[in-house]
């Protein structure tokens, strides 16, 4: 315990950094669509969102070669100015060119950060406490992104050019804090979450693999990422939706810091059901978390304070059962473990796609079918796995399932609830 907590001490630069980030990158993704919103229609904006996604998505094998190559510090220091550059640009005021650009330079302060991070803190953390290292990590970011979002309806208010001195201070803030980390002194280890991340794309992703892969470790597989899919959907479109409720006003009822629950009930929710997944029947619990996952996220547009945030917990309450089962049997599955890294990078690919489609979605639905019902579409992407997963998890498939022995819960990709 004290090994842990004196590493946790030795990190605070690191948090510190880490935790003025998140309040200042969670400000710019949540205030850029109803600034947008001023100046564009609402499908271009959607467009604009998507395409900065897909940006992100195309650069991010080169950004993991980069960090091996560079180190992390230099890297997240760069990745900090990008992000000061896209307040400062905020200065010239409202128009559709400022945000276009800030949007564009946004791109390369997103795409470091997390992977950045993780791989130093896998690289500087003894193994027995990494898991509580990388918890404490998301409990920081968790307090980051609730700053950020809290004061929404306040920071809307504001003059665009003081939003951009904002930002800037933010971000100023967080390199000082950076300039008082030690740079990294050895490379970030074989089988790390960097690598897990860049690996499958560097020298495996053969699509004829993959279809083999996947059936072998059926239904598990499948299930994995159609669900990864349609969560990312969902919270694309949230993420695109609340920020405008609350700037038109429209929905005063539903709390600007009801963004910051869904990552909240992962740190709550995490572990029991981790302990959860060694004990009961894994189908059982996925079935069961995409079908609570399904019911509460298309009831959650309809929904206002206090049930807004219950019901936005047990969205990714729901979400959180069904991901943690479905990886630990996987890890049942692959019994060999020599197809980690392939699978967990092809989730992850699949689900930056949904970050990519929900905000393009949104876009086009908003204004045609109203905030509620374009919630209640992204549950409809969660209802379709719901239905996949019933499909997959037949009864010679559940039977089997009753008879396996348990596995440890292994370690499997984290998974945020926002832009990150």
């Amino acid at each position: 315990m004290r090994s842990a907590s004196r590493t946790l001490f030795r990190f605070l630069p690191l948090w510190v950094f880490v935790f003025i980030f998140k309040i200042g990158a969670g400000m710019h993704y949540a205030l850029f669509t109803p600034l947008a919103e001023r100046v564009l229609p609402l499908p271009i904006v959607g467009v604009l969102v998507a395409g900065a996604a897909l940006g992100q998505l195309l650069l991010d094998v080169p950004a993991g070669l980069l960090l091996d190559r560079y180190g992390y510090v230099r890297l997240l220091r760069y990745t900090t100015i990008c992000f000061l550059l896209a307040g400062i640009v905020f200065g010239f005021g409202l128009s559709p060119w400022v945000l276009v650009v800030s949007l564009v330079i946004s791109i390369g302060g997103w795409l470091f950060f997390d992977p950045g991070i993780a791989a130093y803190l896998l690289t500087h953390t003894p193994a027995g406490i990494a898991g509580r290292v990388m918890s404490f990590r998301d409990v920081v970011e968790a307090g980051g992104l609730l700053c950020s979002v809290v004061a929404l309806a306040w920071l809307l208010a504001l003059p665009l050019p003081i939003l951009g001195a904002l930002l800037a201070l933010l971000f100023s803030i967080a390199l000082v804090a950076l300039g008082f980390l030690p740079k990294e002194t050895r490379p970030v280890p074989a089988g790390s979450a960097l690598s897990t991340r860049h690996y499958f794309i560097r020298r495996r992703f053969v699509v004829a693999h993959l279809r083999s892969v996947l059936r072998r470790f059926n239904p598990a597989s499948t299930m994995l990422l159609v669900s990864g899919f349609s969560s990312t959907v969902f919270y694309g479109i949230l993420w695109f939706v609340v920020p405008l409720m609350v700037a038109r006003g429209t929905q005063s009822g539903i709390p600007s810091a009801g963004l910051a629950v869904f990552d909240i009930a992962v740190i709550v929710s995490g572990f029991f059901l981790g302990r959860l997944a060694d004990r009961w029947n894994r189908g059982l619990l996925v079935l069961v978390g995409l079908f609570i996952f399904a019911v509460a996220g298309t009831m959650l547009g309809f929904s206002l304070g206090v049930w807004f945030l219950l019901l936005g917990f047990l969205t990714t309450a729901g979400e959180e059962m069904a991901s943690v089962a479905l990886w630990a049997w996987l890890h049942q599955l692959d019994r060999d473990h020599t197809e980690d890294a392939f699978v967990a990078g092809t989730v992850i690919m699949i689900r930056d796609m949904g970050w990519m489609v929900g905000p393009l979605l949104a876009g086009f639905l908003f204004g045609a079918v109203g905030p509620e019902w374009t919630i209640a579409v992204g549950a409809c992407f969660v209802f379709v796995a719901w239905g996949v997963a019933v499909g997959k998890l037949g009864t010679h498939h559940f039977r089997a399932l009753l008879r396996q022995p348990l596995a440890a819960i292994p370690t499997y990709p984290h998974r945020r609830r926002h832009k990150g």
